[in-house]
């Protein structure tokens, strides 16, 4: 791109990036600068190496130990980035990069292609087939990172923060994949290699499980406030849509399950079949397990993160109102409307008396929606196969980052 060998710039123009995450024995053509400090607000940056090609690898290695922190201008900013998802491997498998610094590049990417997933064109197989083969490729290249425990210590930086469909559904596929691995003898697998791919199925499932919410209305996906009963049957269709885009996928059978299934309760109290116990696909039961555990650690507009062991004794807990629980979600599935708690006055004129009802009707169902969501708080046990929860729990607990001994 015709990059000068060196630059005055207040640094906006630089991307700061690792000189551990250079390949040797995969070189880019992309310059690397070094920075000094700044005078009067401006820094100086001289190009340590104009193309990477160009250089011994031995040498290459020697001065990539020695440079604590390097540059890149931003007008390659495009090339380090397909750079970095080629090499995503060597970076992520690489001992002396940081866990943290590891689990940013992968977020960062995955994001990425999760987000391009959303927007994809699902009318087109072609499209379909696209988003589905962009995943893999990037999970595939991850698969020996996420799928040990001690990555859990990356993807504990993650939980509390806010909900955010792309971000959410990263974790969901990560932490799938890292269950499976920690728990090998519930999977008939005939070795590395199947259960490799077994791996990768599940966290392509996980990363693409809420794919059907691109076509529920954006003002209930923002909504700032809870769900109404209305609200949330458009919200339960996530998984149809998700099986009528993903139709021409090629998805594998056991990914697709998945993401159908994902919302099914272990009591049959689950949508959108009302499936229960060994009706439920394992791959489904354990997403389903991990989708709620980061929901609930995320922070919300209407409701404040729970730490992780807060999560998980909620979800292990047996519900005492279970019954009236059930009760209100029939009602909001069957959209019954609330019956009054008052009788408006004969002397109302008849607009306002009508006018007074339908406000009545509406405070109700609030009442009821709010009720509906407090009653779910108090014990999830009914939702999951609790012996897969419990394997759950052992396995993030193995992270120095999780501290969840008290429910053992």
């Amino acid at each position: 791109m015709g990059l000068a060998a060196e630059y005055f710039d207040d640094g906006s123009s630089f991307l700061a990036i690792d000189p551990l995450s250079i390949n040797p024995d995969a070189l880019a053509e992309f310059s690397l600068f070094e920075r000094y400090p700044p005078r009067d607000g401006v820094f100086r940056f001289r190009c340590l190496l104009m193309d990477t090609s160009a250089i011994d690898k031995d040498r290459l290695l020697e001065l990539l130990g020695n440079w604590e922190k390097i540059y890149i201008h931003k007008k390659e900013a495009q090339a380090y980035k397909a750079y970095v998802r080629e090499n995503l491997a060597f970076i992520l498998n690489h001992e002396k990069i940081l866990p943290k610094q590891k689990t940013d590049t992968l977020v960062a990417l995955s994001t990425e292609v999760v987000k391009d997933s959303f927007a994809a064109n699902f009318s087109s197989q072609a499209d379909c087939v696209r988003v589905v083969e962009n995943i893999r490729k990037l999970i595939a290249k991850a698969m020996d990172f996420i799928s040990g425990t001690e990555s859990l210590n990356g993807l504990a930086s993650l939980i509390g923060h806010d909900y955010e469909t792309h971000t959410h559904s990263i974790k969901v596929g990560w932490l799938t994949a890292t269950f499976i691995n920690s728990n090998r003898d519930l999977f008939d697998t005939g070795g590395v290699s199947e259960l490799r791919e077994l791996m990768i199925e599940a966290a392509v499932a996980g990363f693409l499980h809420d794919i059907g919410k691109i076509k529920i209305p954006q003002n209930v996906i923002n909504k700032r406030g809870r769900l109404d009963n209305l609200e949330w049957i458009i919200m339960q269709s996530h998984t149809a849509y998700a099986a009528s885009l993903l139709f021409e996928s090629r998805l594998s059978h056991t990914a697709m399950q998945t993401i159908i299934y994902h919302h099914e309760n272990e009591d049959g109290s689950g949508y959108p079949c009302g499936l229960a116990n060994d009706q439920i696909p394992l791959m489904a039961k354990i997403c389903h397990i991990a989708d709620v555990f980061d929901a609930l650690t995320s922070e919300r507009p209407y409701k404040k993160a729970k730490t992780p062991f807060e999560a998980l004794k909620l979800m292990a807990g047996d519900n005492p109102y279970l019954e009236t629980l059930r009760k209100f979600e029939s009602e909001a599935a069957d959209n019954i409307k609330p019956p009054l708690t008052a009788i408006v006055r004969d002397d109302y004129e008849a607009k306002l008396r009508r006018l007074r009802e339908r406000e009545m009707l509406e405070e109700e169902a609030e009442k009821r929606v709010e009720a509906r969501v407090k009653l779910r708080d108090k014990g999830m046990s009914h939702c999951f196969d609790l012996d897969l929860l419990r394997r759950f729990i052992i396995t993030i607990n193995k992270s120095e980052s999780f501290d969840l001994a008290g429910l053992l």
